[in-house]
């Protein structure tokens, strides 16, 4: 009998102590309305009734913080305590109806919501503000981690944040996830901010920054060392009337932006603002991004999108910019020491952009292919607008140039152009690109406001005319397939169908020749003559990465029509990534020379992969 007394004691301290855990990890809930007349204990039928009760309180693992609908609290909210990742803190709306509960920072405070040295906290549903009576650097939320580390996971869902008056400074925001600091090195890892809108807001809608950004592409030989924020996600946002830049993504590694609308952006500012863009930052992935009415009131940006200073290997893909009045892009390695290298631009349209398609302002080794740009009848806006210094490289492929306006290209022979279909005008300045083409394209509706109007239309001479791209994008600006072995179309739009196996040919290189080769410091390279028929195109392709960010690697061909030689785009990132050249044999040719061949840089080139095929019909 003892011992049955015994265990069922034992099995009611268990369940006592499951129960406490659980409890724990569940969290408590707190409830908040600043309409109160008098404060509670943060019960629902007794809430708190001010941010200073709130912010007084130290909130745990699985914790609940939960607005009133339809209610201002006046102040700032700095809440204490971090979550953890099976648990984090919640901030959210309770009560009936669609209202949200509001934050109003009344510009007396640098930030209405300020997180500072916390983690695992998510903020969903609330209105933010913070308008003062003058002018001044303020926020409507600030993220902020100062030498604490790593802070993980943040997510800011469907939030409103509107009329923050802040200063003419980076400082100044709608929402900005910000590292400060200069003892611990310090980065976010895993910020999500999204299906929440901006408005009314200077000087910056949506931003990172961080004081950890010192690295040599960047110009920079002493200072906290680069540390990069990751597992960044900024989607299906609404960004308008913004006094200065509409997105920033700063000191980052393989961040997401994407799904966006931005608009009605450099409102105010009197500085250099763009839809947006990414700085000192490796991968960034811009996509499915909507911009436009950039306006350009002075100055040189004022375009939908920026690769600037310190990038490697920044994407942009199945974008959508019109009406922007500085442009579609801007490359910038801009300032003195800057490199910015790597930076793709696929699959987007641009309908209507001012001044110029590309502003050319510093790129080593840029990639541009599958784009359809539209510049409508009356406009001077430039394919490219080089800013003087002559320091952009890049490479157009495979892009639609529906040019009926005036403008033209500057410093052409810094520029490689292969494989473009340019109709309308032909300014004297236009490119010579051994397989171009200037018949027109049959676009369904060119000079419409969707994206729908510059599908390729049946008949289209663009059609299975492209050049093969090895490592491209898997998906045409709608989401269909591109082909890898078959020739693609040109343009944003791939109409056509395609069985790549049957276009698939026989690689001319002998196997084993070009296999995980690592070459350098620069010079160094490795050779190997292939067998190839007399006029005949052939597409060489491969992989390439390298180990230092100095340090480029290409893959190219020479020895097939006397001294002609080509090149893929260089390989500058430290992933693996894919390109491909095409070339024609001369007359007399039954040899060609491939090559890897590392050429710049103190670290090594690695190549890969390397095939030689004849170009499918």
């Amino acid at each position: 009998m003892r011992l049955k007394i015994a265990l069922a004691f034992v099995v009611l301290l268990v369940a006592s102590a499951l129960t406490s855990a659980n409890a724990s990890a569940a969290g408590s809930s707190y409830y908040v309305d600043c309409s109160a007349a008098s404060g509670g204990n943060g019960s629902q039928a007794a809430p708190w009734n001010s941010l200073a009760t709130v912010n007084a309180h130290v909130f745990a693992a699985g914790d609940r913080v939960l607005f009133a609908r339809g209610v201002t609290c006046a102040g700032q909210l700095k809440p204490s305590g971090s979550g953890t990742g099976a648990a984090p803190i919640t901030v959210d709306a309770y009560g009936t109806g669609s209202s949200r509960p509001v934050v109003a920072g009344g510009g007396t405070v640098y930030a209405a919501v300020h997180l500072y040295n916390v983690q695992y906290w998510e903020i969903r549903g609330l209105e933010v503000t913070n308008q003062g009576a003058a002018v001044a650097e303020r926020n409507g939320i600030l993220v902020e981690l100062a030498d604490f580390g790593t802070g993980s996971h943040y997510v800011v869902d469907n939030v409103y944040v509107h009329d923050v008056n802040g200063g003419d400074t980076k400082n100044s925001n709608g929402i900005q996830f910000r590292v400060s600091g200069t003892t611990t090195p310090t980065h976010f890892d895993g910020v999500t901010v999204e299906n929440s809108e901006i408005y009314r807001v200077d000087r910056e809608g949506l931003t990172t920054s961080s004081s950890w950004g010192c690295r040599a592409i960047y110009a920079c030989t002493s200072g906290p060392v680069w540390t990069a924020n990751t597992g960044i996600v900024f989607r299906n946002n609404r960004i308008h009337d913004i006094g200065g830049d509409g997105i920033v993504l700063r000191i980052g590694a393989d961040a997401v932006v994407e799904h966006n609308t931005a608009y009605d952006i450099w409102m105010r500012s009197a500085g250099n603002n763009a839809g947006i863009w990414t700085i000192n930052s490796d991968r960034t992935l811009v996509q499915y991004n909507e911009v436009y009415r950039v306006r350009r009131p002075c100055c040189n940006d004022g375009m939908a999108f920026d690769s600037d200073g310190g990038n490697r290997g920044v994407i942009f893909q199945y974008n959508f910019s019109h009406d922007n009045e500085g442009g579609f892009v801007l490359f910038c390695g801009c300032s003195s020491g800057w490199s910015t290298s790597g930076t793709i631009v696929r699959y987007n349209l641009s309908i209507n952009d001012k001044s110029r398609i590309l502003y050319a302002a510093g790129e080593s080794a840029a990639q541009i292919y599958g784009n359809t740009f539209y510049i409508p009848s009356g406009s001077s806006t430039k394919v490219i607008e080089d800013n003087g210094s002559a320091s952009t490289k890049a490479t157009w492929t495979n892009n639609v140039i529906y040019n009926l306006g005036t403008g033209g290209y500057d410093q052409v022979a810094n520029h490689v152009f292969r494989g473009n279909l340019y109709y309308g005008n032909h300014p004297s300045s236009e490119p010579a690109d051994p397989y171009k083409s200037i018949a027109n394209p049959l676009l369904a509706a060119p000079g419409s406001a969707t994206p729908d109007g510059y599908k390729l239309g049946p008949g289209s001479p663009a059609l299975r005319t492209g050049l093969n791209l090895v490592g491209s994008s898997p998906k045409d600006y709608f989401g269909g397939p591109v082909p890898v072995a078959c020739r693609p179309d040109i343009g944003f739009h791939q109409r056509s169908t395609f069985d790549d196996t049957a276009c698939a040919g026989t690689n001319l290189i002998p196997a084993g020749a070009f296999e995980s080769v690592k070459l350098g410091p620069a010079p160094a390279s490795a050779e190997q003559v292939v067998t190839v028929q007399p006029s005949t195109t052939y597409v060489l392709s491969g992989w390439g990465r390298v180990s230092a960010y100095d340090t480029e690697i290409v893959i190219g061909a020479k020895a097939f029509n006397g001294t002609s030689e080509v090149r893929a785009p260089s390989f500058v990132n430290t992933t693996w990534r894919g390109g491909s050249v095409t070339f024609t044999t001369g007359p007399s040719a039954t040899t060609a020379k491939v090559y890897c061949f590392t050429r710049a840089g103190a670290g090594f080139g690695y190549c890969d992969d390397l095939t030689l095929t004849r170009q499918s019909p």
